[in-house]
């Protein structure tokens, strides 16, 4: 009796070590239009808008240490633009715990930040910034709210949900949903293109946006409550046609699931 009870003595403690969180954090000062690129294996990513000329990073992990063998954290900063890797050993799954380790990159930044986030696994969301956005998540949901700018967004598997003011636009989604808000303001410089191998797509556009629609479903009903001037026949799972006059081409696609065009 006495051995076991000193092996349950020996064994919680390093549970308790593996469990409890650990953060790094740094900040950095910039100019007037910064730029920030963030690449990790097994993290999520956070954006918000911060302080003007200031760039805030706060890496927070949760059972698992930075550093030390645990997640290890490589930043750059060049003038403006500063470069941020995090990266999570490949065995931190084995790691003896009551729940799998979880780390988020938190950063705040100046409004118009030039973002270039990737994550290998993890959720991206930003709040707030304007600009340009190159976002990518091998597995795992991305959210852009309050944007204004040209945005670049793919997930191999997770929805989307996309709100701002945007003048360039590509959404892709290996699997999941699409929910897009175009807020007034948003003018197509080129072509926009949204497009979910699996899901429904919901995209609300203002009222007086002019585009080129094509809509095309492979599996599911295309609804369009915005007039659109057709070309041709109408059908079912296919829709061309043009939104107030027309314009660049807006092509919305989803190999299974419905699609409706709605106004903002």
């Amino acid at each position: 009796m006495r051995r076991i009870f000193m092996g349950v003595l020996v064994i919680l403690p390093l549970l308790t070590v593996y469990a409890a969180a650990d953060d790094w954090t740094k900040t950095y000062q910039v100019g007037d239009r910064p730029s920030l690129r963030v690449d990790t294996n097994d993290a999520a990513i956070e954006i918000s808008r911060g302080q003007s000329r200031v760039i805030s990073v706060r890496v927070v992990a949760d059972g698992m240490a930075v550093s030390g063998g645990g997640v290890h954290v490589i930043e750059h900063q060049t003038g403006d633009a500063v470069d941020l890797q995090v990266h999570l050993p490949h065995e931190h799954g084995l790691h003896i715990s009551w729940r799998t380790p979880t780390v988020r990159v938190e950063v705040q930044a100046p409004q118009e930040t030039a973002l270039d986030l990737h994550s290998g696994d993890g959720h991206i969301l930003v709040d707030g910034t304007s600009g340009t956005a190159k976002l990518d998540t091998g597995d795992g949901h991305i959210e852009v709210r309050n944007f204004n700018g040209g945005l670049r967004a793919h997930t191999g598997d997770g929805h989307m949900t996309i709100d701002g003011v945007f003048t360039d636009l590509e959404l892709r989604t290996g699997d999941g949903h699409v929910d897009f808000t175009a807020r007034p303001g948003s003018k197509m410089n080129s072509s926009w293109l949204i497009r979910t191998s699996d899901g429904r797509v919901e995209a609300r556009l203002p009222q007086d946006f002019a585009a080129e629609l094509y809509a095309h479903t492979g599996d599911g009903r295309i609804t369009l409550d915005l007039p659109v001037t057709v070309n041709g026949s109408i059908e079912r799972s296919r829709v061309r046609g043009k939104l107030n006059g027309g314009g660049p081409l807006l092509e919305i696609a989803t190999g299974d699931g419905g699609i409706r065009v709605a106004k903002d």
